[in-house]
């Protein structure tokens, strides 16, 4: 799991847990997270793909502050063989493109003309942590995190449903205390991720113009690096 949040953002964040309810509340939560569970389910059957414009900044708890904010496209998909693929490419204020294919990750930093290329091996089900609640079933989720209702929010105007997953591995854990996604109430994707260190330092990524299920060719998801780049192996 640090990979995944490595590739991404060298440093990853956020803030504390909100504290339980009384068993009235508790309730109630538990009806919400279950009709937000059965919309996630209604979309996860269908779910081919998903792209937007995205914009990252990593709060750094100890600063108490934003770092620059960095913006760029985001795409996940579904590959033929049932598989996911991902990539996460930042256009500035600098570049940084991250694709995630089958076996392979590939870190590519044009500036300083080097690629990092990582064998996952077992680690291959990271980039479902890094798109998590697209295209997952309920039942998958539910096997991968601890997921809790945390009510309604505005995010730029859109009304969104918001939940919290904590993941059940311990070694993910180690490095990601929570997840907390918002979903458009309309068309359940994400609106935005707010991904939380034990540290405190957190990552916010808010996603727009948004789009479900377009036709997004497998060669997006790899990448062919110019001549003289220099290739490090994981």
């Amino acid at each position: 799991m640090r990979l995944a949040l490595a590739l991404v953002y060298p440093s990853i964040l956020l803030a504390a847990c909100l504290a339980g309810g009384a068993p009235a509340a508790e309730a109630d939560e538990s009806a919400e997270l279950e009709k937000a569970l059965a919309r996630v389910d209604q979309i996860s059957r269908t779910f081919r793909s998903f792209s937007a414009r995205l914009s990252q900044k990593k709060y750094t708890a100890v600063l108490e502050e934003f770092d620059t904010p960095e913006k760029g496209r985001f795409h996940y998909a579904v590959a033929r063989d049932g598989s996911v693929m991902m990539r996460h490419e930042i256009e500035a204020p600098g570049k940084r493109i991250l694709t995630i294919k089958g076996d392979s990750a590939v870190l590519y930093q044009p500036v300083v003309r080097q690629a990092q290329v990582y064998a996952l091996g077992k680690r291959k089900n990271l980039v479902e942590y890094l798109g998590t609640g697209l295209g997952q079933s309920s039942e998958n989720l539910r096997r991968k995190f601890h997921i809790a209702w945390k009510g309604s929010a505005s995010i730029d105007g859109r009304k969104c449903f918001v939940l919290e997953f904590k993941p059940r591995d311990p070694k993910a854990a180690a490095s990601v205390r929570s997840i907390t996604v918002s979903f458009d109430q309309t068309n359940v994707t994400p609106v935005r991720y707010r991904i939380e260190e034990p540290s405190g330092d957190y990552l916010l990524e808010t996603f727009s113009e948004g789009k479900l299920n377009t036709r997004l060719p497998e060669e997006l998801f790899e990448q062919k690096l110019p001549r003289g780049v220099e290739v490090l192996k994981f």
